[in-house]
Formats: C-alpha cells, structure tokens, sequence
C-alpha cells in the first residue's frame, strides 16, 4: 500500500470551540459530513476548562483539508500539519 493509504495512518482534523454547547457543533459537523458524503472512521471529543476540542480522523487528505476549512480547523496528523485557511 501507498503511503497514506487507510490503513498506514489517519488524518486527524482538530476543532476547538469555546462554550460548554456540544449539541450544536456536533449536529453541524453531521449535517456537513452527510450532505458530502464523507465519513470520518473516528469522532472523538475532549472537554477543557472554557471549551471543548474535537477531533476527527479521516483517511483522505482531501476530506480532511476540506472539513477542516468549513469548520476553522487544523489537520494535524499525516502528512499535513498545518491549519487550512477559510
């Protein structure tokens, strides 16, 4: 297999928002995926102080550059490592 292929690694798309709403995000981030047909293989999320960072692995770049730049985020894993501008 290729690099980047699904099964060497994952792209792993970070989102944080400020606020204690996880409810609304969530709902808006699954009405994206849905209506672009793409399916993140893991959806995870971390409360802080103030706030909560999710984090989404796709195995497609694209998918992650894209999802990243709908939602203000950064794809930090896999080859990329930088935040996708808007």
């Amino acid at each position: 297999m290729a690099a980047g292929d699904a099964l060497d690694f994952a792209y792993i798309v970070e989102i944080r928002r400020q606020g204690d709403a996880l409810a609304e995000p969530m709902a808006q981030f699954r009405t994206w995926l849905d209506d672009q047909h793409i399916q993140p293989s893991v959806f995870r999320f971390s409360l802080f102080a103030g706030g909560t960072i999710f984090r989404l692995e796709f195995s497609i770049l694209s998918e992650a550059e894209e999802f990243a730049r709908a939602f203000a985020g950064q794809v930090i894993g896999g080859e990329s490592n930088r935040e996708i501008a808007a």
